[in-house]
C-alpha cells in the first residue's frame, strides 16, 4: 500500500512538474531549464484579413433598356427628307450604357452616358439619335447631365435631368431631356430598368 501511494504520489510530482513548465512556456519567453537560460520565440499571432476600404461608389453601372415617348416640336427633318410626315407625338426604344467615376468623399458621382434611341417605330418611320452625356449623380439618384446629340437633323445640344428608384436589386431610373434644334425642340420622358449583379 505505501509503495503504491509513494508511486502516485511520484505521478502527482510529476505531472504538476510539467503543467509548471507547460505555464511557464506560455506566461514568459524565457524559461531555466537544467539551470540554463532558454530564450522562447514570442508567441506570434495571425492577423485577420485585412479586407479593401469600403467603396464610396459601387460597381452599379446602370445600363439597361430604355424606352418612352417624344414630343418633336417643329416637326422631324429626318421623316421629311423621307416623305414621311408624321405625328408630332412618338415612340422612343433603345439602349443606355454608362459608367461612374469614384468620387472625393462628400461629392457627387460623376457619370459618362451613351445613349442611343429610336423614335417613330409605332409610324412605320426611322427617327434613329445617339447622345453622349456627361453628368452628376447624388447619392439620393437625382442626376442631371448634358452632351451632344446626333440626329438625322444634325448635331444639337441635350439637357438630360432625372432619378434612380432603387426596389431591392432593380433600378427604375425615370429621365427628362431637351435637345433643342433649329427649328423647334425634341422633348422625350424615358425610363427602363437594370438589375444589379449583388
Amino acid at each position: 500500500m505505501r509503495s503504491s501511494s509513494g508511486f502516485a504520489s511520484s505521478v502527482s510530482s510529476a505531472l504538476y512538474a510539467v503543467a509548471v513548465v507547460a505555464g511557464a512556456t506560455l506566461l514568459s519567453p524565457t524559461l531555466r531549464i537544467c539551470g540554463a537560460q532558454t530564450v522562447l520565440p514570442a508567441p506570434t499571432w495571425t492577423s485577420a484579413r485585412q479586407l479593401p476600404p469600403p467603396r464610396l461608389v459601387d460597381d452599379d453601372h446602370r445600363s439597361g433598356p430604355r424606352f418612352g415617348v417624344a414630343a418633336i416640336i417643329g416637326g422631324s427633318v429626318t421623316a421629311e427628307n423621307a416623305g414621311r410626315p408624321i405625328t408630332p407625338i412618338t415612340t422612343l426604344f433603345g439602349w443606355q450604357s454608362e459608367h461612374q467615376f469614384q468620387p472625393a468623399p462628400g461629392m457627387p458621382i460623376p457619370v459618362t452616358e451613351l445613349i442611343g434611341l429610336v423614335g417613330g417605330v409605332e409610324q412605320g418611320v426611322f427617327l434613329p439619335s445617339v447622345s453622349w452625356l456627361i453628368g452628376l449623380r447624388q447619392p439620393n439618384g437625382w442626376e442631371a447631365a448634358v452632351g451632344p446629340t446626333l440626329t438625322g437633323a444634325g448635331l444639337q445640344l441635350a439637357f438630360a435631368a432625372g432619378m434612380t428608384r432603387k426596389f431591392g436589386t432593380l433600378n427604375v431610373p425615370v429621365n427628362l431631356a431637351v435637345a433643342p434644334g433649329r427649328r423647334g425642340a425634341a422633348i422625350s420622358l424615358t425610363t427602363g430598368f437594370n438589375v444589379r449583379a449583388y
